[in-house]
């Protein structure tokens, strides 16, 4: 949409751009200007530079800069029209054309209409109809303290529940459907997309509802496990983490990333008010860009079957070249009648206690021990075979680590395991190191050329 350019220039005077990037970066004066290490790359060095009497910032090192607007777009992963509601609501600023704009009145019902379902959901989770959801929380030990805290409700096993209760309200069903609260039927009805279900309200760091999750209650139900609002105007998975909202007020200094939901909740309510988790979805940038702004380091808790594993080393891999300490929470299986199976962070809190979750959180190893335990487990290493083939993969992973002292201590922990001289581990390295610049720089020409 387009704006006034006399309420942008307002908007950009009342938005002094040293007041907003010292929000996210420590700022040091040199030479007649603002210094620090930028918000968009990872580096050691700062290069990224803030003028204010230009009101612009640069960086020497990725190219990117602006102004605040700029700045807000590029940090918060949003749209221009969203970076400049972000700056109006922090200086408390009506945005004239709102009212105007059709995108603008649909995001601002939308987010009014999840607001009115999560009380909806909530009041619905201690009337008749909620409780096969309230029995399924007592039965999981969620204290009523804890559910309200998150804004847990219930979607009672009807077809239209929520659809009637949003329409006396004064939505209409293009409301309902841009929501993703409301699927259209075969014949042409609508009805309830959460149905017999524990609700999840999904809250941003700034208090907005986005959306929900739904997990069923019953084993016997042949729907999904669980089910989230599909992507709509207000909600894209890659950029909300569940819980964050309550995690980035807690008095620890690391986040715990977990897979689902119902983790979040048992760990908040177990103490650990630091736990969040991503959508259903593989961790992304614009999670960890919002992470940065409340934490320096991160402690990943999946889930120990292969799937968490799998997620784990993506996680692990797209961290490497971030400014965050990371650290692995391996959970244990646990055994029965037996059988040793998986267990996540609800299952551990449940039966081994909060003591023995802290004693594991306090023990949590690298990322970089986890991938190179990981690693070793897949070789042989009485074998010259196998010695060969963990040196040849350890030089691959090593070779990804931006800092030298780090990747110098993993040299030569890999040249121990494989049974080879540090010298001989760090020679392979940097051939893959060599290999990777090579990679990229033919990448980048391919790129340059189209």
């Amino acid at each position: 949409m387009a704006f006034d350019r006399q309420f942008l220039d307002e908007l950009i005077a009342r938005n002094d751009i040293v007041d907003v990037v010292s929000n996210y970066v420590s700022l040091q004066p040199r030479g007649g200007s603002l210094w620090g290490c930028c918000p968009f790359h990872s580096e050691k060095t700062p290069s990224f530079h803030v003028l204010p009497d230009k009101q612009l910032c640069y960086c020497f090192g990725c190219k990117k800069g602006g102004g605040v607007i700029n700045f807000i777009m590029e940090e918060e992963n949003l749209s221009f029209p969203d970076a400049v509601r972000f700056l109006a609501r922090r200086v408390n600023m009506p945005v004239p054309e709102e009212e105007h704009s059709d995108e603008s009145r649909l995001r601002s019902r939308i987010l009014s209409l999840n607001r009115d379902a999560a009380r909806f959901y909530y009041d619905q989770l201690y009337s008749p109809k909620g409780a096969p959801v309230l029995e399924y929380m007592k039965n999981r030990k969620i204290t009523r303290r804890n559910a309200t805290n998150f804004g847990l409700g219930a979607s009672a096993d009807e077809w239209d529940g929520l659809l009637t209760a949003m329409r006396k309200k004064g939505y209409g069903d293009g409301e309902l459907l841009a929501s993703g609260l409301a699927i259209r039927g075969k014949n042409g009805g609508l009805y309830d997309k959460f149905r017999k279900r524990l609700i999840f309200p999904i809250i941003d760091v700034r208090g907005d509802v986005l959306g929900f999750g739904g997990r069923i209650i019953s084993k016997d139900d042949p729907g999904a496990k669980y089910m989230n609002t599909p992507e709509t105007i207000v909600y894209s998975k890659r950029r909300v983490l569940y819980g964050l909202n309550l995690a980035k007020k807690s008095k620890r200094s690391n986040i715990i990333l977990v897979e689902g939901n119902i983790d979040v909740v048992m760990l908040h309510q177990a103490g650990f008010d630091n736990a969040c988790a991503s959508m259903g979805t593989a961790l992304t940038t614009e999670q960890l860009q919002l992470l940065s702004r409340y934490t320096k380091e991160i402690v990943l808790c999946y889930d120990n079957d292969d799937a968490g594993k799998v997620a784990t080393q993506k996680a692990l891999t797209l961290l490497n070249n971030t400014d965050f300490q990371v650290k692995v929470l391996e959970l244990p299986k646990r055994l029965v009648d037996g059988e040793y199976i998986k267990q996540d962070a609800d299952d551990f809190i449940k039966f081994q206690g909060k003591d023995a979750f802290e004693h594991l959180l306090s023990g949590s190893e690298s990322g970089m021990d986890f991938r190179m335990a990981q690693l070793k487990s897949k070789f042989d290493l009485k074998s010259d075979e196998g010695r060969i083939g963990f040196a040849e993969a350890a030089a691959g992973l090593l070779s990804t680590v931006p800092n030298a002292v780090e990747r110098e201590i993993y040299t030569v922990r890999a040249s121990e395991a494989a049974g080879i001289t540090p010298d001989a581990m760090k020679l392979e390295v940097e051939r893959a190191r060599k290999r990777a610049r090579y990679k990229e720089r033919r990448e980048q020409e391919r790129r340059d050329l189209n």
